[in-house]
């Protein structure tokens, strides 16, 4: 009796051995799917592991083709990245150029009897009565109507501050001072006077032609100058 058994058992573990023994070719284990696999459960383990391991084989096997291809994207996408930060930065900058340009100009305290016209033909602004569109198109946020404007409102003439004035006949330093883009006033003309003492010995004696300095350091607190 125990020699059957034994006989029995040395049966059991070599047929066991054998299965654990089985290989599988990659055709053969392509023929299940991963649900089939799956479902097996805890039948067949030697089958499902060599499934897997398979599985494994083949996703190692892409990496290792794919990997070469990836890295020169990597490097690429890095510049790309670097040269988008750079861009946006450009573009950041020109937003802010474009934004100070359209906020930038001179203020005018519009007097009686003046008009759009009028004031772009002045010669410290535009010289050119035909340009009053560029001033309309600056205050369209104040100006309804390019006809109607009022005494004692302020508009921004679209034009820079100076640096420099060229004095022409019937100018002034308290004039000159008053001009919109020196200081836009005539009480400030001291300023002008004393950075321009090598060229101006009396204040009250200055000629046509005469290029003055226009200082901005000293300006008036708030004034933007």
């Amino acid at each position: 009796m125990k020699r059957t058994m034994l006989i029995a058992l040395v049966l059991c573990l070599g047929l066991a051995g054998s299965a654990w023994a089985r290989t599988w070719t990659a055709d053969e284990l392509s023929q299940y799917s991963r649900q089939d696999i799956e479902a097996m459960g805890n039948d067949n383990l030697p089958l499902q592991i060599a499934y897997w391991e398979w599985v494994k084989a083949e996703a190692d096997a892409r990496i290792a083709e794919w990997e070469p291809q990836v890295l020169p994207l990597r490097s690429q996408a890095a510049d790309l990245d670097a040269q988008i930060a750079d861009l946006q930065n450009q573009i950041n900058q020109l937003s802010a150029d474009i934004e100070r340009l359209r906020n930038s100009g001179v203020p005018h305290r519009i007097v009686e009897g003046e008009c759009l016209w009028l004031i772009a033909s002045y010669h410290y602004y535009f010289n050119d009565g035909t340009k009053w569109p560029l001033i309309y198109d600056r205050n369209r946020d104040k100006i309804n109507d390019p006809d109607l404007i009022y005494a004692g409102d302020t508009i921004i003439i679209p034009v820079p501050y100076a640096s420099s004035y060229t004095v022409v006949e019937g100018d002034f330093l308290g004039k000159i001072a008053g001009y919109g883009i020196v200081y836009g006033d005539r009480g400030m003309w001291p300023q002008l006077y004393e950075a321009n003492r090598d060229q101006i010995s009396d204040p009250n004696l200055i000629y046509p032609g005469q290029v003055l300095t226009i200082p901005r350091t000293g300006s008036r607190p708030g004034s933007g100058r």
